[in-house]
């Protein structure tokens, strides 16, 4: 909620994995958000956020800046149902609000792993309004694993609507250039 910041090197992580089954799950250790950014003037150099239940980042603040952002989607949708954003399939990984008119960001990474379910998709890893003052750069979805007895998983689109699926059987990865809104 404060203006004027610089972080640098944050890792935000909501476990789901590589724990007691016992102490992990959906429904047992919930958490909706890894990062709500809401000051102007933020800049983060390093910034990982994963496995959170919605939006992994959401940027609501002006002028921001992110210098490299790497993100894991959750491991554990029990099913695509469980994981919709209204009518739309998953939460992307990075968000800026539709609101805002100033943002920059450079080298994007959104990857996927559905581990516990069939048929989990997210529509699009990173969704930005569209406006002059928004300037993405070096985006990619990636498809690491997760199809349970050889149904699909993934990402099907980058940024909003465009780039290419990282679905599995279909492709591994997919990435767009720079890319001014």
């Amino acid at each position: 909620n404060s203006n004027d910041v610089v972080g640098d090197n944050f890792w935000l992580w909501r476990a789901d994995h590589g724990v007691s089954p016992d102490a992990v799950g959906w429904s047992l250790n919930t958490a909706d958000h890894g990062l709500i950014v809401n000051g102007n003037n933020v800049t983060i150099y390093g910034l990982a956020v994963e496995h959170f239940q919605k939006t992994q980042t959401l940027w609501n603040g002006e002028n921001g800046r992110v210098y490299f952002y790497q993100c894991e989607l959750p491991y554990d949708p029990p099913t695509q149902e469980s994981w919709k954003n209204g009518t739309v399939d998953g939460y992307p990984g990075y968000k800026i609000a539709n609101n805002v008119q100033n943002h920059e960001a450079w080298g994007l990474g959104v990857y996927s792993y559905f581990r516990d379910a069939n048929d989990i998709f997210l529509e699009s890893a990173i969704e930005a309004p569209v406006g002059q003052g928004i300037k993405l750069r070096h985006m990619i979805s990636v498809w690491l694993n997760g199809n349970k007895n050889g149904s699909e998983s993934g990402i099907r689109h980058v940024l909003n609507d465009r780039g290419n699926a990282a679905i599995s059987n279909v492709k591994k990865g997919t990435s767009i250039g720079a890319l001014d809104l």
